[in-house]
């Protein structure tokens, strides 16, 4: 059974990118556009990594962190940050924050990640 990955990210050329990288390595990938509909998505999917982006309207990754520590079935799935920001330290304090990638992204790096992290 293929692995399921959740990328959420308001840019949606950037999602596609990713999206594209994780299918040509046999990934099944869902995305969603900002928080609100990444929870609904991980509710339906239950995904077994997330590709989170930080930077969002609405609901910005750290407000997605904290909602999904609320729902006992996502609380250790393993999250991969992108972000445009060097420092993303605070993040780590979140369980289920594995690593990140800062953007404009490489599809290599990406999918090294992903495998490392996927369950």
């Amino acid at each position: 059974m293929k692995k399921k990955i959740l990328v959420i990210d308001d840019d949606r050329i950037n999602a596609k990118i990713v999206k594209l990288n994780l299918i040509k390595e046999g990934f099944h990938v869902e995305t969603a556009f900002d928080g609100d509909e990444g929870l609904s998505v991980v509710a339906e999917v239950n995904p077994d990594l997330i590709v989170l982006d930080v930077n969002m309207p609405n609901m910005n990754g750290y407000t997605f962190m904290l909602e999904i520590q609320k729902l006992e079935v996502q609380k250790e799935t393993p999250v991969i940050v992108l972000t445009a920001q060097p420092d993303v330290r605070p993040i780590f304090k979140f369980n289920g924050v594995k690593d990140y990638l800062v953007k404009p992204i490489s599809g290599p790096d990406l999918v090294e990640k992903v495998k490392k992290h996927v369950r």
